[in-house]
């Protein structure tokens, strides 16, 4: 099995078709995606090492990941990658920040983007169009140079996308790759028409943001404390806070917006590897820990432990979505949980996009709002909604009672269409690799 990992603002989803062409090759074979993470800026793509003929075995072995230091600043790295007119080439550049904190903030329509990561900075600006590897003087890959994805917003209303790129360090990635090389424990999947395992992640599902020291004192933080977020980490010497909780995770209740993250199992917790390497300790202990972390956290003047739940996410992003009356709706994906808001009625019926011209463009139901009752029953997951509305008629009026992410309800009535807007279903089957779109009612 090959892998190739690639920033998602390249792959963003796994519904998708990939096609792969090698510099050292002029060949282009299919891929497919195998692995989103769901909160870092990588994705992993598999192909059949037999498609690139003989020599193919030797392009795997030539692109293991190497356990590599981690880069300091000062430190010399290639950056290698493609030019415009696709033409390898590479340029010598210094680390200026191995350790830059991202703050991408929240887009007007829920989208993805990379929380709780550290990313490398160089001396010189290569632009946004400019992607590939960093790598030492003996060509050994120490990051990707991989694009993001953020928006700016220009005065009151208007907002412009805006992309950039760093550097993501391997050991981020070598993580899950290792634990699909090694076999271990996970849903299985099929790949190159072999079924095996893949990684599920644990995460603590808070969004994170880097204070200094000297701000910290300020908002009451003990001496004691600081001498030792100091001495545990004199590089950074900052901590840890919290921006917000995505809705529907176990830390949602138990951490505030303002924390400040001092210590977990009483050791000192300066970083986001920190934290990541706590919850992949849980893992690893058999003990009966119910998959919670001891966390030290100073709130409001006061130092407070805390047992706070982790949750186990998978690779595979959206893997079913259902058309009905021309909108889409699936379960909430993170970008959505990460604005903080799930409606108590039920999580599971979010309205993603809409098409012009379609029942629900002319009734005026849109996207960014869940779908909590149809006709008076309710909906609060894709089973139940699929269930209400295959027994809906053509040409009927249909109530729908909705809830926006801004919290507000909304009842509705729209005509359902099923001659030109039929209700379907696409759905991921892991053990075809294969997408099925399935109609579920039509005239």
């Amino acid at each position: 099995m090959g892998l190739v990992a690639v920033d998602k603002n390249t792959v963003a989803i796994s519904v998708s078709d990939v096609m792969l062409s090698f510099a050292a090759f002029p060949i282009e074979i299919p891929g497919e995606v195998v692995f989103l993470h769901p909160v870092h800026n990588y994705a992993l793509v598999a192909y059949d090492p037999k498609a690139l003929g003989p020599a193919g075995a030797s392009v795997v072995r030539a692109a293991e990941l190497l356990p590599e230091p981690a880069l300091r600043r000062g430190d010399s790295v290639y950056l290698v990658g493609l030019s415009r007119s696709l033409q390898a080439t590479s340029r010598k550049s210094i680390v200026t920040n191995p350790c830059a904190a991202l703050n991408i903030g929240s887009a007007d329509c829920p989208r993805y983007r990379a929380i709780n990561m550290e990313v490398i900075e160089l001396d010189t600006d290569f632009g946004s169009a400019f992607s590939g590897v960093l790598t030492d003087e003996r060509g050994r890959v120490q990051a990707i140079w991989g694009s993001f994805s953020t928006q700016l917003k220009y005065g009151c209303s208007s907002s412009e996308d805006h992309q950039f790129v760093r550097g993501i360090p391997v050991s981020t990635i070598s993580q899950v790759v290792e634990k699909i090389v090694s076999g271990l424990k996970g849903p299985p999947l099929l790949i190159n028409g072999v079924k095996r395992p893949m990684p599920l992640v644990r995460i603590l599902e808070v969004e994170l943001y880097p204070t200094l020291l000297s701000k910290a004192r300020s908002f009451g933080l003990s001496d004691e404390w600081v001498q030792a977020l100091v001495k545990k980490d004199p590089l950074r010497r900052q901590v840890l806070r919290v921006k917000g909780c995505l809705a529907g995770s176990k830390a949602e209740n138990l951490l505030e917006q303002g924390d400040m993250v001092l210590a977990i199992n009483k050791e000192p917790v300066t970083c986001f590897r920190d934290i990541e390497n706590a919850c992949q300790a849980l893992d690893n202990n058999d003990n009966d820990n119910d998959g919670k972390l001891n966390m030290t956290i100073f709130r409001q003047g006061r130092e407070i432990d805390l047992l706070v739940g982790t949750d186990v996410r998978d690779g595979n992003g959206t893997t079913r979505v259902v058309n009905w009356c021309g909108c889409i709706v699936q379960d909430p994906h993170p970008a959505v949980r990460a604005l903080g808001f799930l409606p108590e009625e039920g999580h599971g019926v979010y309205v993603a996009r809409w098409c012009h011209g379609s029942p629900v463009h002319r009734y005026g139901l849109y996207a960014l709002q869940w779908i909590v009752e149809v006709n008076g029953k309710l909906t609060p997951d894709l089973d139940a909604f699929v269930s209400v509305t295959k027994e809906l008629e053509h040409g009927q009026f249909v109530r729908v009672r909705t809830v926006h992410l801004n919290g507000k309800p909304r009842v509705l009535t729209l005509k359902q269409d099923l001659h030109y807007w039929t209700t379907w279903e696409l759905r991921f089957d892991p053990d075809t690799a294969m997408w099925r779109r399935e109609t579920i009612r039509a005239i």
